[in-house]
């Protein structure tokens, strides 16, 4: 692999995970069990298996949850004390006093396939955006780029999806200059990660790296739940 210098990932884990209903009343998305793993061991386990040693967890609906495997994984864990009147990008701002240099970032209810994390760690550019062919699975976030995948913008509109380059996956690959201006933005309290990508990419280089044939789905609902044990599951190669 060409990028042996990222050793750090960031798996962002603070949802309230309302829409999956009493399945996470009492705990994490992250603690739902697919094919006799969880989606957190599971992500964990790719990651090391990868190369990845240091692991940051941002937590907090039922953040204690993290705290009990965090010494079995050696992860390191941080509170969004601010969870529930926040969205993604604030969970990821903070966890500034914990990353140190480029880094993976990952949201902790994708199921997904080893090689999406070999497709995004082969690349030599340093801001890159993992991207998928169309899932069709609802709740997408379509990624706009120019040819040769640089980005432009990325949207929620189903209208959008017709000139569309890729879905979003939720795996990105970021350099700490971009995550510096990333967490310097205004509104960051009340936006989602991703959107800031939209509000940076006039002056910054950032690069969607398309794996078109990427198994993984993310589990927002039952509907997601289902596609993910019945139709993801048995497609995945590790």
């Amino acid at each position: 692999m060409s990028n042996q210098n990222i050793k750090s990932a960031v798996i962002l884990a603070a949802g309230r995970g309302t829409r999956l209903g009493d399945r996470t009343k009492e705990m994490p998305k992250g603690f739902l069990e697919i094919g006799g793993e969880t989606l957190i061991e599971r992500s964990i386990r790719l990651l090391k298996e990868n190369g990845i040693e240091n692991i940051i967890v941002g937590v907090g609906h039922k953040g204690t949850a993290y705290e009990d495997i965090q010494e079995k994984y050696g992860l390191t864990i941080y509170y969004n004390d601010e969870y529930s009147t926040t969205e993604s990008m604030y969970t990821l701002v903070c966890a500034s006093p914990h990353i140190e240099g480029d880094f993976l970032l990952l949201e902790s209810d994708l199921l997904y396939d080893i090689s999406a994390l070999q497709t995004i760690l082969k690349s030599d550019l340093k801001n890159v955006i993992l991207g998928s062919g169309f899932t069709d699975s609802g709740d997408e976030v379509y990624l706009h780029a120019f040819e040769g995948g640089d980005f432009r913008y990325l949207s929620q509109d189903g209208n959008d999806k017709i000139n569309s380059y890729a879905e979003l996956v939720g795996i990105c690959k970021l350099s700490q200059e971009l995550y510096q201006k990333m967490i310097s933005l205004p509104t960051i309290k009340k936006m989602k990660y991703e959107y800031a990508f939209n509000v940076l990419s006039p002056t910054e280089s950032i690069h969607v790296e398309k794996q078109s044939d990427l198994v993984w789905c993310e589990i927002d609902d039952e509907d997601h739940l289902n596609r993910a044990l019945n139709l993801i599951l048995p497609k995945l190669s590790s």
